[in-house]
């Protein structure tokens, strides 16, 4: 069923401009929240992000807590792999 609806110009412009506007919003938040996901962090950038010191991560990686990729000399560890491992942590920490 299709409805007529009699608005002015100034009142439809506006419509669509608060429209446009919420959907910019939402698409660049979204690419915001990917470029979160998507982050790689040094040994040092995640031992400060986690507040621990540089030999456990390094610890970490070896023990497989921390997935890890070495480009050229470089160990970079994603952010998703550092949220993985935080998980897992606090679901170790309840079962005991």
């Amino acid at each position: 069923i299709m409805e007529l609806i009699i608005t002015t110009k100034e009142k439809l412009e506006s419509l669509i401009d608060s429209s446009v506007s919420k959907a910019l919003i939402n698409v660049y938040s979204q690419k915001e929240n990917e470029k979160e996901r998507n982050k790689y962090y040094t040994i040092k950038e995640a031992s400060e992000e986690l507040r621990v010191t540089i030999l456990t991560i390094r610890n970490y990686i070896e023990k497989g807590y921390l997935e890890s990729t070495k480009i050229g000399k470089r160990i970079l560890i994603s952010s998703a792999s550092i949220d993985k491992a935080l998980i897992e942590v606090k679901s170790l920490k309840y079962k005991r």
